[in-house]
């Protein structure tokens, strides 16, 4: 027994000592700029085809219409206030008890949306995340909070809340109509990722929230599709839920 131990740890020894670890001593780069002087490889265009005609098929499909165009801006949108209404409305289909939506400017991807026709692929563009729509238990002190916050970088998309914006802080508070009563609790239709205190928003985390099985982009879809079917366009208007204090 001796012996083969011996053994063993002599292998081992032998083995280790061949196997030296390599560490990198230099690093060079180059950057390869794509212009029209690229040729294209056309055995991978006749390859990405028939997925490309099949993704474009789904994308170009119209679900309404825009008469006005549409816009992002702080420190309210109708790019937003679509996005938040649209929110507020299906979180309500799954808890008739949600009383407002918030949604963070930073989700909205597309600077604007053009008057016509809207794609199923322009509401792609538009939210390319799989965010998922979230219904969040605020206390009354944490939503004037919240409302602080989105004041300090300068305005979110609201609906069902309204806020004016004084030296970086949120003033003349109201929700559903009413001032909002610090001992109650409201429930606020979110994305997941500001449930889960993305965007700073971390005081969030603590409270109850309750997933609903939607995306936010297939909401959004939804919402133009409903107008649509009612021969309506979709058409958000400033409503000064969010503006600065005069």
């Amino acid at each position: 027994m001796r012996v083969s131990i011996v053994h063993i740890s002599l292998l081992l020894a032998v083995v280790t000592a061949c196997h030296k670890p390599h560490y990198i001593q230099e690093h060079n780069s180059r950057h390869y700029a794509v212009g029209k002087e690229a040729k294209t490889d056309s055995s991978y265009i006749q390859f990405l085809a028939p997925y490309k005609q099949r993704m474009d098929s789904t994308m170009q499909i119209v679900i309404g219409y825009a008469d006005t165009t549409l816009t992002k801006a702080q420190p309210e949108c109708t790019l937003g206030n679509f996005i938040a209404d649209a929110m507020l409305q299906a979180a309500k289909r799954s808890n008739s008890s949600v009383v407002a939506a918030v949604a963070n400017q930073g989700g909205i991807r597309l600077p604007y949306i053009n008057a016509g026709k809207i794609t199923i692929g322009k509401m792609y563009e538009l939210m390319p995340f799989d965010n998922a729509l979230t219904i969040v238990e605020v206390p009354g002190n944490i939503l004037v909070q919240w409302c602080h916050h989105m004041a300090a970088m300068k305005g979110w998309p609201v609906s069902g809340i309204r806020y004016e914006i004084k030296d970086g802080k949120a003033t003349a508070i109201t929700i559903g109509g009413k001032n909002v009563a610090e001992n109650e609790t409201y429930l606020i239709a979110t994305n997941d990722y500001l449930a889960t205190g993305g965007d700073k928003c971390s005081f969030l985390t603590s409270l109850k929230a309750t997933p609903v099985n939607l995306f936010i982009r297939d909401i959004l879809i939804d919402y133009v599709k409903q107008l649509n079917k009612a021969n309506q366009p979709l058409h958000p208007y400033i409503e000064k839920r969010v503006r600065y204090a005069e």
